[in-house]
């Protein structure tokens, strides 16, 4: 009987199969040939977006830096503190919006509408943590806040992980 399965092995082997699939939850079928081709394909795009980032990075910071100064002005800093900070080249450190239209465009076989909609949430989540790591440096810096401390280096942390996150819950309601 060797080379063929007895009833009672295809029962258990249907049976495992199905348990597995139950258990194992998000099952992608995408080959290590097609995860490389991805990552390539990704670090391209990214190489790109990076080299695009340098010429109109400043500018996002200065969109940033809008925002937060109104917010600092209305927790009650000067006009001379908030000039104190100088952040020239300071949009080189946001460059996380680079990983998350690299993710948007190399991701296969992501619907175009799933595409959008990752960059219309990721875009405003991201500028926001942008927004806020900014104004938490300045009670970090002027008056040496532990709480602003703690805010600024989360955020920092979050900065980094959220355009792989919001990749990652996109990527992952496709097959749900």
């Amino acid at each position: 009987m060797r080379g063929k399965a007895t009833e009672k092995q295809k029962v258990y082997t249907k049976e495992k199969r199905e348990e597995e699939r139950r258990r194992g939850g998000l099952k992608l079928n995408v080959s290590s040939k097609q995860i490389i081709i991805f990552l390539i394909e990704f670090m391209a795009v990214s190489a790109v977006f990076l080299c695009i980032w340098y010429y109109i990075g400043e500018f996002y910071q200065c969109i940033i830096f809008f925002f937060a100064k109104n917010i600092l002005i209305a927790m009650g800093y000067t006009q001379l503190q908030i000039s104190a900070v100088r952040l020239s080249h300071a949009y080189l450190v946001n460059f996380n919006l680079v990983p998350l239209f690299a993710l948007a465009i190399a991701t296969p076989k992501m619907p175009l509408k799933s595409r959008i909609e990752m960059l219309a949430v990721g875009i405003p989540l991201i500028f926001l943590l942008h927004v806020f790591d900014l104004v938490a440096h300045f009670p970090m810096y002027f008056y040496g806040s532990e709480i602003a401390k703690l805010v600024v280096y989360s955020i920092g942390v979050g900065n980094v992980a959220m355009p792989f996150v919001i990749w990652f819950v996109f990527f992952v309601k496709k097959f749900y």
